[in-house]
């Protein structure tokens, strides 16, 4: 006797409208979700009734329009146009069109990744002709200076086979549910009105649709917005032309009486988030105080500015070339584009500016690396250097910490200050930028009493997965490491400066992972010395006395210090007879002049 048995069904077939709505706000989220994931400090998974707080049509506005807060509600407008041709176009059903579909799909997810990455992280809008070489000069440096494990290779791997086998079951599950007879009209007109309503949005907005606060989000938008901005990048760089840099920053007719030993030295993540948190400052300014309080006993002084960088989160030989070319340099291309031109012409920086007054000009990197000496003469020439002291001249063998991992900076200052005071009587200028408060923040290496003692071998202390740190964890360390940083640099000024010396201490970028883009692009700026006449010149300039400012604002700009301290350091050690040279508040400005475009290849960035 013969049976019937029933047939077997899925969800697809009795649930159209449920799979097809699931499946389209799964994968309209996870568009959105890299910036939200980038941004969770401070921001909120679901619009909160804050909206309000400006009134009912703000609200509405910040609902349905645009809104700051970076959660993934929000819909894409090309996912919904899609979508809802498939529901409601049956001769838009065709097999290779859901290849197609999927192949877009996954575009736009990876363009919306890129998006969150450059936006979270360095705070700047996407452009491809900046970006591109940025990825191509540093992903090959980082991967050289992250340890990670072996194995972490092919879980990568398994784990974009399983998200690309997902999206595709996804997409499927989208189209095929659109295309299900079951599928209800109700379910068809609201994804055909929220299409129109798109539609709508984008035509009134227009670009608009581009940024990432939009409600609205069109890829398509974004994609040329950032292609036009790639193409007016690339035929500015092409113009530039340093006829007027030249003249402005010829400081060779002037002549210094007095020629004190000169340092520069970036610190390293050191940002005003420090002031703008609560918790930062209350830490910060205490120990501001004690060192304020131990230099002045010693017979310094102090005066400190916050200063725009042209770099967030990352970047840092753009921000420091800014401020020893006097030139805003705030993308990779700008900076490859000057670092071929000036291989065979000269620039005028600061240091070769204190070369023509006699000084001898070092450049101390101490991060390891293993660029063979051909580059690093490339760099040489570039930025003019008389003397490259590098970390095999370091003569370490204890354990590293951190980024790179790195030497402790105590150790690579004070043996760097050792062997050239010991080596010329001529004035000199140092610059360099310290390693030990490079995000993750660990491990860290302790301040001591004696730097000699941390050249000793013993057993290299784990690096630890930046992922797997707590937030919490990760902001202490961060002011553990600019503790760090603050109480060395004050220990190596009192022990190593005299009278004549003038130690400028500068950050470069604000932190990343702990400080948010609305929060700024200034970093401190302290300039200490034991004349009080040379500090108190700062002051008419948004400085103020001591390492702390009262006023959480940016008084100049990166690419404005170097004008501003060759002016000030010829009023103070300059032959009077001479017109003190211009300050250039936003730095010197290039004649437009078109030539060929700039030659990008075959060059890295500095470590």
């Amino acid at each position: 006797m013969q049976t019937d048995r029933p047939q077997k069904t899925n969800w697809l077939q009795t649930h159209p409208n449920l799979v097809f709505w699931a499946s389209f706000v799964v994968l309209n989220s996870l568009l959105f979700a890299p910036m939200y994931l980038l941004n969770q400090e401070g921001a909120t998974l679901v619009p909160g009734p804050e909206l309000f707080k400006d009134g009912y049509w703000v609200g509405i506005n910040q609902l349905f329009v645009w809104r700051e807060n970076p959660d993934p509600f929000r819909f894409s407008l090309e996912l919904t146009i899609v979508a809802a041709l498939w529901a409601c176009v049956a001769w838009v059903r065709r097999r290779w069109l859901r290849w197609l579909v999927l192949v877009v799909y996954i575009v736009a997810l990876a363009y919306y990744v890129y998006e969150a990455i450059v936006v979270s992280i360095y705070a700047v809008d996407p452009v491809f002709y900046s970006q591109y070489y940025l990825a191509r000069d540093g992903l090959p440096f980082l991967a050289g200076h992250v340890r990670t494990a072996w194995w972490l290779l092919p879980v990568a791997l398994a784990g974009l086979i399983l998200t690309g086998t997902a999206l595709w079951m996804l997409v499927g599950a989208l189209l095929s549910s659109a295309a299900s007879p079951r599928l209800r009209s109700m379910s068809r007109v609201a994804i055909a009105t929220l299409a129109v309503l798109g539609l709508v949005a984008s035509a009134v907005y227009q670009h608009y649709t581009a940024t990432p606060g939009m409600v609205v989000s069109s890829v398509a938008a974004k994609v040329q917005q950032n292609v036009a901005a790639s193409m007016a990048l690339a035929a500015d760089i092409a113009r530039f032309d340093d006829t007027t840099v030249q003249q402005q920053y010829y400081y060779s007719r002037l002549k210094l009486t007095r020629q004190p030993n000169i340092y520069f030295i970036f610190i390293e993540s050191y940002g005003s988030v420090l002031y703008l948190r609560p918790d930062f400052r209350q830490a910060y300014t205490a120990v501001l105080n004690d060192l304020e309080d131990q230099l002045r006993i010693a017979g310094w002084r102090a005066t400190t500015a916050l200063s725009d960088s042209p770099m967030w989160g990352g970047g840092s030989w753009m921000a420091y070339t800014s401020v020893l070319f006097g030139l805003r340099i705030d993308n990779q291309p700008q900076y490859l584009s000057l670092f071929n031109k000036y291989q065979v012409h000269t620039y005028p920086s600061l240091g070769r500016t204190l070369q023509d007054q006699g000084y001898e000009y070092t450049w101390l990197s101490s991060l390891e690396e293993d660029y063979v000496d051909k580059v690093w003469a490339k760099y040489e020439r570039f930025y003019g250097v008389d003397k490259l002291v590098r970390n095999k001249d370091l003569d370490y063998v204890g354990p590293r910490f951190g980024w790179g991992p790195a030497l402790p900076d105590q150790y690579t200052l004070n043996f760097a200050e050792q062997q050239l005071a010991a080596a010329t009587d001529q004035p000199r200028f140092l610059f360099t930028i310290t390693q030990n408060s490079h995000y993750p923040w660990t491990p860290h290496p302790v301040l001591v009493d004696d730097w000699r003692t941390l050249n000793q071998v013993q057993e290299q202390t784990p690096t630890t997965d930046p992922d797997s740190i707590e937030h919490a964890a990760r902001r202490a360390n961060y002011l553990h490491a600019v503790d760090y940083q603050l109480r060395m640099l004050t220990k190596f000024i009192m022990e190593n400066g005299d009278d004549n010396s003038i130690f400028v201490l500068i950050g470069d970028h604000q932190p990343p992972g702990v400080s948010r883009r609305s929060e700024g692009w200034a970093t401190p700026v302290h300039v200490i010395a034991k004349d009080p006449a040379l500090i108190d010149a700062f002051a008419p300039y948004g400085f103020e006395s001591g390492l702390e400012v009262a006023r959480v604002q940016s008084a100049l700009r990166h690419e404005g210090i170097y004008s501003l301290f060759m002016r000030l350091l010829y009023q103070a050690y300059g032959d009077q007879r001479m017109a003190l040279p211009p300050y250039l508040p936003t730095g010197a400005i290039a004649a437009p002049v078109a030539h060929s475009g700039p030659d990008t290849n075959g060059s890295t960035s500095l470590p």
